[in-house]
């Protein structure tokens, strides 16, 4: 056992290595006991002696296997050097050599190889005041292997010391590891390497940073730091909480995004049931009504009417019985009238018919003579009619009558026959007419719909496409027809005339996902379609793609294989359209299957084919591609041809139109004229000029006798008096025998219908009072049969709006829960699909999502957007400004610390740095500013929130993603480290002398005093905190072979950089260097080696410095005798 120098006097509080065992380590053999002074050590001896194998016990112990960095004094730079070249399993066997065999094969020789064995390295730390730490690492092997594969490994620690002495009775058990643990209740086994470091950090001081045991080993083997700035970065700075606090972030939006998606489904299923609960309504209700009506149209009618009838006729006998009392208070005196008006015109007759006895034969002559005129004259008329109809002068004498009914016959037959020929031609021209105009109006309507539409596919399919879309809720755009992702392909373009024509029918088939099979099918096959319609399911296409041959028509095809079914299709294509493409019917013979450019076919058994129909042939009518520019400019050339066509159909048809109806007047008038056989019957001159002169006569008789003439003229106007009053009474009379008539009917009838059933219960009266207010018929005893009729009639049709308005409302609701099973068959309260069954059971269902599920959700996503989520993304902003201003803050006590060591004379050195704010960063901070000033604005308005999400959202796709790009966002946003470019600076005062930015441009003493100063720098900011004044908490710093290159002065310097900053030095150097340290050690253990039969062995004991000094000079003089 080594006896330390001297006891703990220093840095209390600390903790520092105090005791470091060794069980068989390397080619330490046995149990190796070494005491070590709280001021620090010197491990010295000559090269090769175990001075590093030491220290690599140390690290064993104290660092993580990637940080311990064994045998770090090695000369890495050296040609042919390999960094760690020294494992745990050689220091466990005890690897003492290395040879090569004859077949230059390495072998390395073990002290204790070849059977099982065990190593252990146990340190105790002390803080000198009474806590007190010793580690325990135990390795061991079971077998012979060698490999480190083949190791176990026990970690132990205690508290206060522990001697691993006692570990042999472990060892002779063949490492029973249960029964040493149970013989050791008061130790932690801590069952991963994980474990111990982190419960080992806590105990000894080194839990405050994750880079400190990093840093350590580094320092060990640290020559040359490189770049400041990185060195510090890397080095100095841990990984700040800013990336924990994005995790915690994150953790948080993964239940926000739960909680959108939960209120974006509810409002969805809101959405898709918004119209079902009306619709449900509207079914019920209509069925009452159908019911009600049919029940009402039978017996409920007749009642209904008879009731109608009932108060028609009192309202009627209402009004007679005030008619009759009318009438009854007027007659008589109207009959007195009546009588008197009557007796003073038969006196006035009589006495003219005394005065006008020779006038009246006259007169009555006259009389004959006008009708007879004015007779003759309308048949003339009519006559002269059809005589211009036939085209012919009217005749005015018999000569020309005679003549004209003598060519009657034959004028009809050539009319008739004339007649007979148009008939077919004009015929033939209405129906080409009509043909022309309908064409051209389908041609004008396709052409504005092209004009608009992105498919050259026609309208009946786009309208029945979109109907199937509207119905079902699968997208447009996964429902392609075939020919719209099919052109013809580059230097093609000749053959597309045939290609039309192969692939017309294959091009209108739709093609159906696989997903929405289902949906598709049940749709198709319950609903009437209106037209033909092909379609097939997209299934996976197989890894392996035959191509076609550049010779088939399928070669000469291109399909979008951007689109989801173009790998399928094109597939298809080489399948089915492998027909091969020659010039002409001759070549067809060559072939089993093959098209001509002019598209006729020749199918399998000599089968041929060509379809030269007008809607394959006509340019207008393609469907191939997406060009709907050429297919636009085919359809206005064939809509201006069509135009063309249209006028000249009607020119013909109108013309030929008049000369028909020109022949059929001629030959009706002709029939008609045969009617008219002597000349007598149309002569009105004769018997009208007769007349005339007999008036001429009696106008002269009359101009003679004035007396005459007023007797006359009184007698005229008795005679209007008496038929004035008569018409009065007469007409009076007439009314009372009327509606007296009429009351008898009425009271009869009244009394039939009263014994009959009139009555209705006051629902079934209020509805039927409803229709037939409706109706706008006013119920009268003689419009009664209107009445029903209307009435009948309304019921009929509202038996049948109800029925459609029931069957619509039905269609609605199914269509209704269809989508939502096709969306969410997990949360629907019934599946079968039944509307009566489950109807009410999906109403009642969206009233619960309306008024509970969608406002609950919306609630708890507002709340977590509002109290967490973005709350989070402030607190993590909040991290990158604390964890800046905790570098800024520690670089600031690190500089205090420097300030109490000298750099050179005069100087010190400090730790500088700039900083700036990355894009990244500027545009995240920019980001959370928008978000709490929008936090601020959402009040209630849900649209706000879901806006506020979204861009919560953007910002967490940058967090998540995996990209380069978004790594690189991520590191530029989080790791503040990124944001300092850090530097050292010689100052004197304030007054800067020198700027450090790489150590490798100094020599090599000033190299590795800034090594030194800056490793004390980093360890510092590492291990110490605000209570211990810049110093760390774990003091023990490992320095393999340093300051090799150094003279005394900056060596000095260097150590005491290390010492200012309270670090307890253990360092692996030569004999030579033993004046350097030992102002700032406490002790120095003189390591040797010694060669026995079976090995090299080595041991360590306890130096003076007076003993290292002799030695020392010994070996300067046996130099300087050598050179001599």
């Amino acid at each position: 056992m080594t006896e330390p120098a001297s006891s703990r006097t220093v840095h209390l509080g600390q903790f520092r290595l105090t005791r470091l065992q060794v069980v068989n380590w390397g080619t330490f053999c046995g149990y190796k006991d070494f005491r070590i002074d709280d001021r620090g050590v010197l491990l010295t001896g000559p090269s090769g002696s175990g001075k590093s194998s030491l220290m690599d016990a140390h690290s064993l112990v104290l660092l993580p296997t990637h940080d311990q960095r064994f045998n770090a004094s090695a000369d890495l730079t050296a040609r042919g050097s390999k960094r760690n070249t020294r494992t745990v399993a050689d220091y466990v066997r005890g690897a003492w050599s290395e040879t090569n065999d004859e077949n230059e094969h390495s072998q390395v020789r073990y002290l204790r190889g070849g059977a099982p064995t065990w190593s252990a390295v146990a340190t105790t730390y002390d803080d000198g005041q009474g806590a007190v730490t010793t580690a325990v690492v135990v390795k061991w092997f079971t077998g012979v292997e060698n490999d480190g594969a083949a190791m176990s490994t026990l970690h132990q620690l205690n508290d206060g010391d522990f001697d691993l002495q006692e570990l042999n009775g472990w060892a002779d058990r063949t490492f029973d590891t249960r029964w040493w643990k149970s013989v050791n209740p008061t130790a932690q086994f801590p069952p991963t390497q994980d474990k111990y470091m982190t419960e080992l950090a806590k105990r000894i001081g080194l839990s405050k940073s994750r880079t400190a045991l990093a840093l350590l080993g580094k320092a060990k083997a640290m020559k040359n730091v490189g770049d400041l700035n990185l060195f510090i970065r890397d080095n100095m700075l841990d990984r700040p909480d800013t990336f924990d606090d994005a995790q915690h972030m994150l953790s948080a939006f993964t239940p926000l995004n739960e909680a959108y998606e939960t209120a974006k489904r509810a409002n969805a299923q809101a959405q898709v049931l918004h119209d079902l609960p009306e619709s449900w309504r509207t079914y019920r209700e209509s069925a009452h009504m159908i019911d009600r009506a049919t029940n009402l149209r039978g017996a409920g009618l007749e009642r209904y009417v008879r009731g109608l009838l009932l108060s028609a006729i009192q309202r009627e006998l209402d009004e007679i019985d005030t008619e009759v009392q009318s009438l009854d208070a007027v007659i008589g005196d109207q009959k007195a009238r009546s009588e008197a008006a009557r007796a003073a015109l038969i006196d006035l007759q009589m006495q003219l018919n005394k005065e006008n006895q020779s006038l009246r034969a006259l007169e009555t002559r006259h009389e004959a003579l006008l009708d007879q005129a004015r007779a003759a004259k309308l048949l003339y008329r009519q006559y002269s009619g059809h005589v211009t109809k036939l085209g012919e002068p009217c005749p005015q004498d018999p000569e020309g009558f005679e003549q004209l009914r003598t060519r009657l016959p034959e004028l009809r037959s050539v009319a008739a026959a004339r007649a007979g020929n148009l008939t077919p031609p004009t015929h033939t021209a209405i129906a080409a007419e009509y043909m022309a105009a309908k064409a051209h109006r389908e041609a004008g309507e396709e052409l504005a719909r092209l004009r608009s539409a992105k498919s050259l596919m026609p309208g009946p399919a786009i309208e029945r496409r979109a109907r199937i879309s509207a119905e079902t809720g699968v997208p447009i755009a996964d429902l392609p027809y075939a020919a719209e992702l099919i052109d013809m392909a580059e230097g093609h373009e000749r053959w597309r005339a045939a290609a039309e024509k192969v692939l017309r029918s294959y091009g209108m088939r739709m093609l159906v996902p696989q997903r929405h099979k289902e949906a598709l099918r049940r749709f198709i096959d319950q609903h009437d379609m209106r037209g033909v319609i092909e379609y097939s399911v997209v299934t996976a296409v197989s890894a392996h793609e035959p191509r076609p041959l550049p010779t088939t028509l399928a070669g000469k095809l291109t399909v979008d294989r951007d689109h989801p079914h173009g790998r399928w299709l094109a597939d298809q294509l080489t399948r089915r359209f492998n027909h091969v493409c020659v010039e002409s019917a001759h070549d067809l013979d060559d072939h089993q299957i093959a098209v001509t450019v002019n598209g006729t076919v020749k199918l399998h058994a000599n089968h041929y084919r060509k379809d030269d129909r007008p809607e394959l042939t006509s340019t207008s009518s393609y469907i191939l591609g997406a060009n709907t520019i050429a297919k636009r400019r085919a359809q206005e050339a064939e809509v201006q041809q069509l135009a063309d066509e249209k006028k000249i159909a009607e020119d013909t048809a109108r013309d030929l139109q008049y000369q028909l109806e020109e022949a059929n007047r001629h030959r009706d008038a002709a029939t008609e004229l045969t009617g008219f056989t002597t000349w007598t019957e149309l002569d009105y001159w004769t018997p009208d000029h007769e007349a005339s002169e007999l008036s001429d006569r009696i106008d002269e008789i009359r101009s003679g006798n004035v007396d005459l003439q007023k007797l006359e003229a009184k007698r005229d106007k008795a005679a209007d008096e008496d038929k004035k009053a008569y018409g009065i009474w007469h007409r009076t009379e007439q009314r009372i025998i009327e509606i007296t008539t009429r009351e008898t009917t009425l009271v009869d009838l009244q009394s039939d219908e009263e014994r009959r059933p009139h009555a209705l219960d006051a629902d079934d009266q209020q509805y039927l009072d409803e229709l037939y207010v409706s109706t706008g018929v006013i119920a009268t005893v003689d419009t009664i049969d209107d009445v029903r009729r209307q009435l009948r009639s309304t019921l009929d049709k509202s038996v049948g709006i109800a029925n459609g308005e029931r069957q619509a409302a039905r269609e609605r609701v199914r269509s209704a829960i269809t989508r939502f099973l096709d969306q969410w068959r997990d949360s629907a309260p019934d599946d079968s699909g039944d509307v009566d069954r489950s109807g009410q059971d999906f109403a009642d269902l969206h009233a619960e999502i309306v008024q509970r599920r969608f406002p609950e959700a919306m609630r708890r996503f507002e709340k977590m957007i509002s109290e967490d989520m973005v709350p989070s993304i402030a607190m993590l902003q909040r991290s990158i400004e604390n964890a800046a201003t905790e570098i800024e803050r520690r670089v600031g006590m690190v500089n205090a610390g420097l300030r109490r060591v000298e750099f050179n004379t005069g100087t010190h050195l400090q730790i500088s740095y700039t900083t700036s704010s990355s894009v990244d960063s500027k545009a995240f901070r920019a980001s959370v500013d928008t978000l709490m000033r929008k936090a601020a604005q959402l009040g209630n308005d849900p649209q706000r929130y879901v806006e506020q999400f979204k861009r919560v959202k953007a910002l967490m796709g940058k967090f998540t993603a995996t990209d380069t790009a978004a790594e690189r966002w991520r590191r530029n946003v989080l790791d503040v480290r990124n944001g300092y470019v850090f530097y050292g600076r010689e100052v004197e005062g304030e007054i800067t002398k020198h700027t450090y930015r790489n150590t490798a441009s100094n020599s090599g003493g000033e190299q590795e005093k800034l090594v030194a100063f800056c490793l004390a720098a980093a360890l510092s900011y590492n291990l110490a905190d605000d209570q211990t004044d810049a110093r760390p908490r774990f003091g023990t710093l490992m320095l393999d072979e340093a300051f090799s290159k150094s003279d005394e002065n900056f060596s000095a310097q260097a150590l005491s950089a290390f010492d200012e900053f309270g670090f307890q030095l253990v360092i692996a150097a030569p004999i030579r260097l033993s004046g350097i340290v030992e102002p700032y050690i406490g002790q120095a253990i003189l390591v040797e080696k010694r060669l026995f039969p079976d090995g090299t062995r080595s041991h360590g004991r306890s130096a003076t410095f007076g003993e290292l000094a002799t030695q020392r000079f010994a070996e300067s003089d046996g130099a300087t005798r050598a050179t001599a």
